[in-house]
C-alpha cells in the first residue's frame, strides 16, 4: 500500500491558511479604505457646504449694505427707514430684518438684521447675517449647516479732518491755528455757528496727509493745532520751536511741542477722483428762466446784486464768473464751465435750520479762486460744497474774512494767501493734492460733517465670523 506524505499535506494546508489570512487582510483593508473614502467624501461635502453657508451669509451682508446705501446722500437715510417694507424688510424697534431665499425649495437662505444705535440709522450700524445650507442626502440628510457674520458699517464721510492732502501740507505763515466745533450740537456751537468760547471748542482740527506735514515757520513759529498731525506710514512732520499740537487745554495754555498721542502715522487713503453727475444740466441766465438772471437780493438787510439767482431746485450750468445767490429751501447742483480761472465775486447760500438752501458746484476748468464772500447763512459748511474735477489743478483761496464751505479737489494744488485778524477764517474742511499757506489762517473744522456731510455711503469697518 502506498502512503501519502504528511509533509506534503501540511504544506498545502499552510498555503490555504496563508491565502485565507491574506484575503481576510485584504478584505479588511479594502473595507477600511472604502470606509475612509466614504468618511472623507462626507467630510469634503460637509466642508464644501460649510464654506458655502459662509458665502450665503455674506450675501445677506451685501443685501444689507445695498439697502442702507440705497439713498446715499439723503441725510440720516430717513427715506430708507420709512420705505423698508417695500424692500421686504421688517422693523422692530431699531432692528430691521429680512430673509432671502436662494432656491425654489426655500431650504438655502439667509437671515440678516441691521441694527443701529439710535432711531435715525445715521452713522454706525451693525449687520448680522446667518447663512443656512442643507447637507445633501447621503451625507447627513436633514442637517442644515449655518455660518454667521457680524459686520459693523459706518458712513464713509468725505470730510473727516480739517485739512487733508495727498502730498505735502506746508503751514507757512504767522498765527496759523486749527480747532473744531459741531454745528449740530449746541454744546459745541453757538446756535450752530462757530464760537471762540473755550468750552465750546473741540480738538478736532486734524491735519492729515499721506506724505508729510511741515510747519515752516516765518519769524516766530506759533502754529496752534488743536487736533492731531496724521501722516502716512512713511510720512514725516516737523514743528517749529513755538508750535503747539494737542487738545484744547494744551494749546490754549501755550504748551510747546506735541502732546503725547497727538501725532500719528497711520494715514493710508485713496482720494477718489470727482465724477461729474450724469444729469440734464439746465442753462442759467436765459430769458424767461426763473432760476437764473440778474437780480438784487436782500442778504441780512443788505442789498446785493447777484447775476445768478436760484429760487427753484435743479441742476444748472454756470459759464461765467458772476455772483451766485441760492435761495431759502433751494437745493442746486451747478456745473461750472469757464476759460481760465473761475473767480466769482460772491456766492451766498441762504436759509437757516430746516429752511437752509444747499449748493454743490462742480468745477470743470483748470483753476479757481475762492474768497471770503463765499459763505452760508446757516453757518453750516456742508451747505456749500466745491468739487474739482481731475482737470482742476490750481485752487486758490484769498481773503481777509470768513469762508464757510467744503472743498474736495484731490488733483489741485491748494494755495491760501492773505488772512486777517479775525478768528473766523475758514470754517469747514478741505481735501486737495497739496496745501501751501502764506498768511494768517484759522481753520475751524465742523464735526457735523462726519454725521451729515457729503459721503460715499456705508462701508464695512469691522468683520467677524462666528
Amino acid at each position: 500500500m502506498k502512503m501519502k506524505s504528511l509533509t506534503h499535506i501540511h504544506n498545502r494546508g499552510s498555503v490555504l491558511l496563508v491565502t485565507l489570512v491574506t484575503a481576510a487582510v485584504l478584505g479588511i483593508t479594502l473595507a477600511s479604505y472604502l470606509t475612509l473614502v466614504s468618511a472623507q467624501s462626507k467630510s469634503v461635502a460637509r466642508s464644501k457646504h460649510w464654506n458655502q453657508s459662509l458665502v450665503i451669509a455674506e450675501s445677506g451682508v451685501e443685501d444689507a449694505l445695498q439697502m442702507v446705501n440705497k439713498f446715499v446722500g439723503t441725510p440720516l437715510l430717513t427715506t430708507w427707514i420709512t420705505t423698508h417694507s417695500a424692500d421686504n424688510w421688517s422693523k422692530s424697534g431699531n432692528v430691521y430684518t429680512r430673509t432671502g431665499y436662494l432656491d425654489a425649495t426655500r431650504t438655502t437662505y439667509y437671515t440678516v438684521s441691521v441694527s443701529n444705535q439710535n432711531t435715525t440709522l445715521n452713522n454706525l450700524v451693525t449687520i448680522r447675517s446667518t447663512g443656512y445650507m442643507p447637507l445633501p442626502a447621503g451625507v447627513a440628510s436633514g442637517t442644515t449647516l449655518t455660518r454667521t457674520v457680524v459686520v459693523q458699517a459706518q458712513i464713509d464721510t468725505i470730510f473727516n479732518v480739517a485739512m487733508a492732502a495727498l502730498g505735502t501740507i506746508d503751514l507757512n505763515g504767522n498765527g496759523i491755528a486749527t480747532d473744531s466745533f459741531d454745528s449740530g450740537d449746541t454744546n459745541y456751537s453757538h446756535n450752530g455757528y462757530y464760537t471762540n468760547t473755550p468750552s465750546k471748542r473741540k480738538a478736532g482740527g486734524d491735519v492729515a496727509t499721506n506724505n508729510s506735514i511741515t510747519n515752516s515757520i516765518i519769524s516766530v513759529g506759533n502754529a496752534n493745532i488743536a487736533g492731531h498731525l496724521i501722516t502716512g506710514p512713511y510720512g514725516t512732520y516737523a514743528i517749529g520751536p513755538n508750535g503747539s499740537v494737542g487738545d484744547v487745554p494744551w494749546v490754549d495754555a501755550g504748551t510747546k511741542g506735541i502732546k503725547p498721542g497727538y501725532a500719528k502715522n497711520d494715514m493710508n487713503v485713496v482720494f477718489d477722483p470727482v465724477i461729474l453727475p450724469s444729469t440734464l444740466w439746465l442753462p442759467t441766465g436765459s430769458a424767461g428762466n426763473p432760476q437764473g438772471g440778474s437780480g438784487t437780493v436782500i442778504v441780512n438787510g443788505i442789498s446785493t446784486d447777484y447775476s445768478h439767482v436760484f429760487t427753484i431746485p435743479g441742476d444748472y450750468t454756470v459759464s461765467d464768473n458772476l455772483s451766485i445767490y441760492v435761495g431759502t429751501n433751494v437745493n442746486v447742483r451747478l456745473k461750472v464751465t469757464f476759460n481760465g480761472t473761475y473767480s466769482p465775486s460772491a456766492i451766498y447760500v441762504a436759509g437757516t435750520g430746516a429752511n437752509a438752501g444747499t449748493m454743490s458746484a462742480y468745477l470743470t476748468g483748470t483753476g479757481a479762486t475762492l474768497n471770503t464772500a463765499h459763505k452760508t447763512q446757516s453757518g453750516k459748511a456742508a451747505n456749500m460744497a466745491f468739487y474739482g474735477l481731475p482737470s482742476m489743478i490750481d485752487l486758490k483761496y484769498a481773503g481777509n474774512g470768513e469762508f464757510t464751505g467744503v472743498i474736495y479737489a484731490p488733483d489741485a494744488v491748494f494755495t491760501l494767501n492773505g488772512g486777517g485778524s479775525s478768528t473766523l477764517d475758514f470754517i469747514g474742511s478741505s481735501v486737495t493734492k497739496t496745501v501751501k499757506m502764506n498768511g494768517h489762517y484759522h481753520f475751524h473744522y465742523d464735526e457735523n460733517l462726519k454725521k451729515n456731510g457729503p459721503n460715499d455711503g456705508y462701508k464695512a469697518i469691522a468683520w467677524k465670523e462666528l
